[in-house]
């Protein structure tokens, strides 16, 4: 058992590895501006992964709406930038803020950089990982009003098997195989943004269409 347990630490380390304390964030800003829309830019990405823009894309809206703001229709938004010749992310990051608020009236735009879209092996676990940094920036100014990290992780060794050593080895190999095979990035890309917007203290306050707004400020000190 000694060495099923060397394995287990093992994995348990690299897993937990994916989370990163951060320092806490200033809302002095946020709270001087305070959006109540957000427009949504197609996603930067870092990664080797090509669909993973068009992925991540259709998992962010609803973790900031449901945080009370107003998200403009992602790929109505995309769909725009590509008539007006924004058709990747360079020309994107090149708009000026004020011009999204000039088309699109909104008050806040946030940009998102994915970072991480990866399956990695560790010795008979295998994990999908996702990650991405956030920036939301105020449209009238361009002032960055918050910025985060967050990174998920999806381990395929989440729990135990019998038949001894050699049993629960075995399980170990199948749950790798099966994760890496079967496990798709969309709901790991959701989960990221979910915790990424609804953390407290480190998240977005609630906005002016949720029923805390301007009640949970206590949390962003």
């Amino acid at each position: 058992m000694r060495l099923f347990s060397s394995i287990v630490a093992l994995c348990t380390v690299l897993y937990l590895s994916g989370c990163v304390t951060q320092p806490k964030p200033d809302y002095s800003t946020f709270f001087d501006h305070q959006p109540h829309s957000i427009l949504v830019v197609p996603p930067a990405n870092k990664t080797t992964a090509v669909d993973a823009p068009a992925v991540f894309l259709t998992t962010v809206s609803a973790a900031f709406a449901e945080r009370g703001y107003y998200v403009f229709p992602v790929f109505l938004v995309q769909d725009i930038l590509n008539d007006l010749g924004a058709t990747d992310e360079g020309t994107v990051a090149a708009i000026p803020p004020g011009k999204f608020k000039e088309v699109f009236g909104t008050d806040s735009i946030l940009y998102v950089t994915i970072t991480d879209w990866t399956t990695s092996y560790v010795v008979l676990a295998s994990n999908i990982i996702v990650g991405a940094e956030y920036r939301l920036v105020d449209a009238a100014t361009g002032t960055v009003l918050w910025t985060a990290k967050q990174k998920v992780v999806h381990n395929s060794n989440q729990g135990g098997g019998g038949g001894g050593l050699i049993g629960a080895l075995v399980v170990a190999a199948v749950k790798a195989a099966v994760t890496a095979t079967t496990v798709q990035y969309r709901p790991i890309a959701l989960q990221a943004n979910t915790i990424v917007a609804k953390r407290s203290g480190y998240g977005l306050p609630a906005g002016p269409y949720h029923p805390e707004f301007q009640k949970d400020r206590e949390q962003f000190k």
